[in-house]
């Protein structure tokens, strides 16, 4: 009987070690912030209103009507193109952008503006500066998801 309960006090603790937490990599993994991101801003967005288009402080309703469809955003970047843009040297027909230096909330486009953003679930905020031409200035665009 004595030797009965010392094979079961082996076997009992061989059971519990061999429940420990195993890290075997069995869960999902880890989702890189810039490809959330990306995925997040590849929604087609429009002008919020006739207020929502800024140059340099004022108001510009020249914007009122358009779209911007964001596609294929990841950690990489992605492509843009936009509907009723009333300048390319703002807003270009389509393009190209990809994060500036890993940055969540800095976008490059391929005509090299720098854009900030700010972006929710249902709202985008583009700022960024122009520079030459009529349209030279500091831009500020908010949309929604449309």
């Amino acid at each position: 009987m004595k030797q009965f309960r010392s094979i079961l006090i082996l076997l009992f603790s061989i059971l519990i070690i061999s429940c420990g937490d195993d890290d075997d990599g069995g869960g999902p993994p880890p989702i890189d912030p810039l490809d959330e991101q990306g995925n997040k801003l590849s929604v087609t967005w429009k002008v919020k209103d006739a207020n929502s288009v800024t140059k340099d402080g004022a108001i510009v309703d020249l914007f009122t009507n358009m779209t911007l469809t964001i596609s294929g955003g990841s950690k990489n970047g992605g492509n843009y193109s936009t509907t009723n843009s009333d300048s390319d040297e703002i807003w270009a027909s389509s393009g190209s952008w990809e994060f500036q230096s890993g940055d969540l909330n800095k976008l490059l486009r391929n005509d090299g503006v720098v854009m900030s953003i700010s972006l929710t679930e249902t709202t985008l905020r583009t700022s960024f500066q122009t520079s030459g031409g009529l349209k030279d200035g500091n831009w500020v665009f908010d949309f929604v998801k449309q």
